[in-house]
């Protein structure tokens, strides 16, 4: 089974934010993986031990987001792809997902993608869904427990 974790880079939520003159910076917090995202690679790697196959974790951010991949690696993940552009700072959610789903799409027959619940940066949760759509992938959202068998996928909420 080939399973891709998509991970986000976010501000650590210890730090505090800075608003001034209508725009919001976390000034100079430490930039760690996305919490809900952990739980994405452990889900990806409880597949993986489960089925067999491999898990790749895919980010888009800056440099920096190196980081949290590597953070992914060392939880087990098999590949890291990070996608970096500064063209790519400040996506909003459908840029987001139509990057992560071209990414995908080049990942070539992905059989399962896992996203965390939300990010803490901005907490929509709207890139999964979006992101499925683009991919013609069915969407079960808030997993608890994922089990597969047999080519089917039971989802516990």
């Amino acid at each position: 089974m080939k399973i891709v974790a998509c991970i986000k880079q976010v501000p650590d939520s210890e730090a505090k934010v800075i608003a001034s003159d209508g725009q919001v910076s976390w000034g100079d917090a430490p930039l760690v993986i996305n919490p809900f995202d952990e739980y994405a690679v452990e889900g990806a790697l409880q597949q993986k031990e489960a089925a067999g196959g491999t898990v790749t974790a895919l980010c888009i951010g800056p440099e920096s987001a190196k980081e949290a991949l590597k953070h992914a690696l060392a939880m087990g993940a098999d590949e890291a792809i990070l996608v970096s552009d500064p063209a790519l700072e400040n996506l909003d959610t459908v840029g987001a997902a139509k990057i992560l789903a071209a990414a995908i799409k080049k990942i070539g027959d992905a059989d399962m993608v896992i996203f965390g619940r939300q990010t803490l940066d901005n907490g929509a949760g709207l890139t999964p869904p979006q992101t499925a759509r683009l991919l013609g992938y069915p969407m079960l959202g808030l997993a608890g427990s994922i089990k597969v068998e047999g080519g089917a996928v039971t989802v516990e909420r």
